[in-house]
């Protein structure tokens, strides 16, 4: 079992901040469960261009609003408070 603590990570090599987002990454390959999780804060105003070729990306929105443009579908869901998205 995993135990951790988001504030305590907060702290460590876990965090990991650019200009448009800051993230703890609570789970990581090396932990050997199979997955990775991450707790993403994205900027408000940020703009991302992310393409995931080896792995499958899911969204949960805690709060706020924002959008994700699926390019290959040429499909732009909407992201908002207790909405999910799958992506590939």
């Amino acid at each position: 079992m995993i135990v951790r603590d988001l504030n305590k990570e907060k702290l460590t090599a876990r965090r990991v901040e650019t200009s448009s987002w800051e993230s703890v990454r609570l789970l990581l390959r090396s932990d050997g469960m199979g997955f990775s999780f991450h707790i993403t804060r994205i900027h408000p105003g940020a703009r991302l261009k992310m393409h995931y070729r080896n792995h499958l990306q899911a969204v949960y929105c805690i709060s706020g609003t924002g959008s994700i443009e699926d390019l290959q579908a040429k499909e732009v869901h909407v992201v908002r408070q207790g909405k999910n998205i799958r992506a590939r």
